[in-house]
């Protein structure tokens, strides 16, 4: 029985986000009829499945909306502001009814109201036909009881089909004969080409232990592929005429491709599409721009772009924080635009792409831009710089304070945004993921932030460099280039040296120094070489002896022995056997700000 009530969660979930999609794009197309279709036939799913469940109050909720629904399709009541108001909040309530099963609490909701205003809307249009479906459905499906249920062998489907069915879907009289009918299983048996399976068997659902234990398993292969690799090479480069090395020669190369491809294989199964996180902002925008009498069109693009889940499921709420400063803040008033010049409706646009192995999500909205002045006055009354120092810095590098902690420029505090968090949680969220941040902005012109991300965090690409005799592998997603300096590129402030490079001043460490392994500070002479890493909105140059290329490594932990070393994410194994340290960017930077 907990598999039936897993699926169905399962089911449900998806079924909600198509909704909460589906009925925002309702409201700019109300007489799609293939989307009123998809719309009553996912709540019709959710209402079959919960009654024979027997959660009573999701099947009530439900079959109320179905009714609207069913007569929105036939062409019965019109869609209007206020039931699109009234379909949005019952689909609140029902998120909040699934989140409750999800977490085993049976406390019931009043639904009172919220009923008794469906009633009213469903009877309330002219021309409305009698409720006929109105209390049918609910005297007809009478829900089990769990205990009469524990045990029984029988798959969703199966209870669907022995459930009474709700009135039939029929599409109006007016509309093509293609419109999908009665249901997505009959719709899926008609539609399906002959000879080809249906789309719901073409795809299981896998537990997400097994797939991180396969990505385990596969990141120990890659090791064992490393060192393979490496050794064969060192036979072959001494003694390169033999044909048992030519033939070992062979086998590892082919071992090599095909664990690639395995490992791109095991990868994607854990990539989902980005669009997963997008499909909620169209709601959001929805709801803000009502709140504020804005007029603001949301762009999406590159929805199918795909990340790791454990990337997926942290990105949500950065991204929720910049569309809601980006109309909010960003997006002016319609008649403001107006007399700019500008057209009373705002965009912000979504986009998403992938640029070699970084994920590059983009959001930029038209509207008024950062206030550069305001930004300098609030950085030197907190103390985060002097008045000299902010007024020598170029603008995107003093754009750079808004993700601090408390800093906002906003003359109103709203129930939105405008109490300088939301940045900071930014911020922290892509420092979390070894991502980088960079904004734009022009005054009324708009702003532009860029993020990048790695594609995975399990098996990542390293630069391996040497520093005081010590080699150490940088997350090659986080370097932003190398260059090679003399001292004469390099400046003091405050007696720290900091690299000028085009319109950035990027402090300098020494690795060894900045870890506590030496003593030595940064002697150019000796070490000409910087690597500037990226984090969020901060870099910062790293010193260091010689590059030694880059390689596929694998993080492990430094286990309960070792615990946890400030700047250090673990460890892995090259392929010659030795066992190097991987640099952690937030412990890296820490360190860095507390030797400044």
């Amino acid at each position: 029985m907990k598999e039936i009530i897993d699926d169905f969660l399962v089911e449900a979930d998806e079924l909600l986000h198509s909704l909460d999609t589906n009925l925002v794009k309702l409201e700019s197309k109300p007489n799609d009829l293939d989307l009123l279709n998809e719309i009553f036939r996912a709540a019709h799913t959710i209402k079959g499945t919960s009654s024979f469940l027997g959660f009573e109050q999701v099947t009530n909720l439900t079959h109320k909306m179905e009714d609207i629904l069913n007569k929105l399709r036939k062409a019965e009541m019109v869609v209007t502001p206020t039931i699109m108001d009234l379909l949005l909040e019952s689909l609140d309530i029902l998120k909040v009814l699934i989140s409750n099963v999800h977490e085993s609490n049976f406390e019931e909701i009043d639904l009172t109201e919220i009923i008794g205003k469906l009633i009213a809307v469903q009877e309330s249009q002219p021309g409305a036909a009698p409720a006929t479906v109105k209390a049918e459905p609910v005297a007809v499906l009478q829900p089990k009881p769990l205990s009469e249920l524990a045990g029984t062998p029988i798959t969703v489907s199966e209870a669907l089909k022995s459930t009474p069915q709700a009135p039939p879907i029929e599409a109006p009289a007016a509309s093509s004969a293609d419109v999908t009918t009665g249901g997505a299983k009959a719709t899926m048996k008609k539609s399906a080409p002959d000879g080809k399976k249906p789309a719901g068997d073409q795809t299981i659902r896998v537990d997400v232990d097994r797939l991180d234990s396969l990505m385990n398993l596969m990141g120990e292969l890659v090791l064992g592929r490393n060192a393979l690799v490496q050794t064969v090479g060192k036979f072959v480069n001494e003694d390169a005429n033999t044909q048992h090395v030519e033939q070992l020669n062979q086998a590892a190369a082919s071992l090599n491709y095909i664990t690639t491809e395995l490992q791109m294989a095991v990868m994607k199964m854990r990539m989902q599409p980005v669009g997963k996180v997008f499909s909620k902002f169209p709601r959001l925008v929805r709801d803000l721009t009502r709140d504020n009498g804005k007029q603001i069109e949301l762009i999406m693009s590159g929805e199918e772009t795909e990340l790791d889940k454990s990337v997926i499921e942290e990105i949500g709420d950065p991204l929720v924080h910049i569309i809601r400063n980006s109309c909010d803040h960003g997006i002016e008033m319609p008649d403001a635009r107006t007399a700019k010049g500008k057209p009373a409706k705002g965009t912000v646009a979504l986009a998403a792409c992938q640029e070699g192995s970084n994920i590059v999500i983009r959001i930029k909205d038209d509207g008024k831009g950062l206030d550069v002045a305001a930004i300098r006055d609030k950085a030197v009354e907190r103390g985060l710089a002097t008045r000299v120092e902010v007024d020598k810095m170029p603008d995107k590098e003093v754009f750079r304070y808004i993700f601090e902690a408390g800093l906002s420029t906003a003359k109103v505090v709203s129930d939105v945004s405008g109490r300088g968090v939301g940045m900071d949680v930014v911020r922290t969220n892509i420092e979390k993921l070894n991502g980088m941040i960079e904004l734009d902005s022009k005054v009324d012109q708009g702003t532009t932030i860029t993020i990048k991300l790695p594609l995975t965090l399990a098996i990542l690409q390293g630069l391996l460099i040497d520093s005081d005799k010590e080699v150490y592998i940088l997350p090659l997603s986080s370097v932003v280039e190398t260059v090679k300096t003399a001292q004469s590129d390099v400046s003091y402030i405050n007696r720290k040296p900091v690299l000028r490079l085009r319109d950035e001043i990027i402090p300098i460490i020494n690795l060894g120094q900045a870890l506590g392994r030496t003593k030595s500070g940064l002697v150019l002479a000796e070490k000409p070489y910087i690597v500037v890493v990226g984090l969020a909105d901060q870099k910062i140059g790293i010193n260091m002896d010689r590059f030694l290329g880059q390689e596929e490594v694998v993080i492990k932990s430094l286990g309960s022995y070792l615990g946890t070393t400030e700047g250090i994410a673990g460890a892995t194994i090259l392929g010659d056997g030795r066992i190097r340290l991987i640099i952690d960017l937030i412990g890296l930077f820490n360190l860095a700000k507390k030797t400044a």
